[in-house]
């Protein structure tokens, strides 16, 4: 919810750590391919509904992800976000969210969903093109139940020393992490693709705009990330802050955000940046001051793991031939 409301859904002790937990595999179109960085150059990258387009053993990529989450029972129902017209037929094991636009829009009607049907819950996310191991997902959930109470739990995926180990995936973009603060080494780091968070204590409009706009940027170098970032979050942090100052609360949105992404993106161009920081400015930026005042002990936590497969999201024609996929003859080109 927004800081206007000045509610909040995370029961009546904010403990939704301790509930069953959904999970939402995103499976909507890749309209356009991606722009890949000077280091995909010569790639082919994928467009379309891979979740299905993509096959493995015959099968669609969907229904091996759904299986590996069925298996890994870590989860207490598992959605599938994607039309009903493309995803129909195939026998998934999980409840269809019909949806078919930006991933924005797919987003927040999952997230409606899931807090109709499983309110004051903690609610997971991953996509349909990366396909985890059965006890890669147990040891993520098992980790978030032990970190306590935690809003925002997004695994950040240690990046091999040597390169080469990521095969296909070599070119994807990796950043640098300083794990404790004081520490003169950094780590180098690629995002992962599971995501468990507590909605009741979101930004969610603020959330969804910045989804989009991460989306439509990914792969790209972190100083032209943060500049399309600004630009296009500018107009939703002024009308937030306006909204403040109606309901006579300071209108600080604003000045935050774009300070913690100045200092964000600087910090990891100069590989400085610490873990901790980055999960204090992104608990300021994402949780609502009113969550943050009720709940002083929540946490947004970034932990770095080696489940190397989070981050082996299919985005190119060879990673797919290296994950043992393959195209659909009917699939369109």
């Amino acid at each position: 919810m927004s800081d206007v409301s000045g509610q909040d859904s995370s029961g009546p002790e904010g403990r939704v750590s301790d509930a069953p937990i959904p999970i939402v595999v995103l499976s909507g179109s890749d309209r356009l391919a991606a722009t890949l960085p000077e280091s995909g150059r010569r790639l082919q990258p994928l467009s379309g509904y891979k979740g299905v387009d993509l096959l493995i053993d015959g099968v669609p990529l969907i229904i091996r992800v759904v299986e590996r989450l069925r298996a890994s029972k870590c989860f207490s129902a598992v959605y599938v976000a994607g039309p009903a017209r493309v995803h129909t037929g195939l026998g998934l094991d999980a409840e269809l969210i019909d949806v078919d636009g930006r991933i924005d829009e797919n987003i927040r009607a999952s997230v409606e969903t899931l807090r109709t049907q499983h309110p004051n819950s903690t609610v997971a996310f991953t996509t349909c093109d990366v396909l985890a191991r059965e006890e890669t997902y147990r040891a993520i959930v098992d980790d978030f139940r032990a970190a306590g109470p935690c809003d925002i739990y997004f695994p950040l995926v240690r990046r091999p020393n040597d390169v080469d180990a990521l095969g296909a995936s070599s070119w994807k973009p990796s950043y640098a992490l300083v794990l404790e603060e004081g520490e003169p080494r950094s780590v180098m780091v690629l995002p992962g693709h599971l995501l468990l968070a507590n909605p009741g204590a979101l930004r969610l409009d603020f959330v969804y705009r910045l989804l989009n706009l991460t989306y439509r940027t990914r792969n790209r170098p972190i100083q032209y990330r943060r500049n399309v970032m600004i630009r296009g979050l500018i107009f939703e942090l002024l009308y937030q802050d306006l909204r403040n100052l109606l309901a006579l609360r300071p209108p600080t949105i604003t000045f935050s955000v774009i300070l913690t992404g100045l200092v964000v993106a600087m910090g990891l161009r100069k590989r400085t940046i610490s873990r901790a920081e980055l999960e204090r400015r992104a608990r300021k930026v994402f949780v609502t001051s009113n969550h943050r005042r009720r709940y002083p002990q929540r946490k947004v936590l970034l932990p770095v793991v080696d489940g190397l497969e989070l981050a082996l999201d299919i985005d190119t024609v060879e990673e797919a031939r290296s994950a043992g996929a393959k195209m659909r003859s009917d699939a369109p080109t």
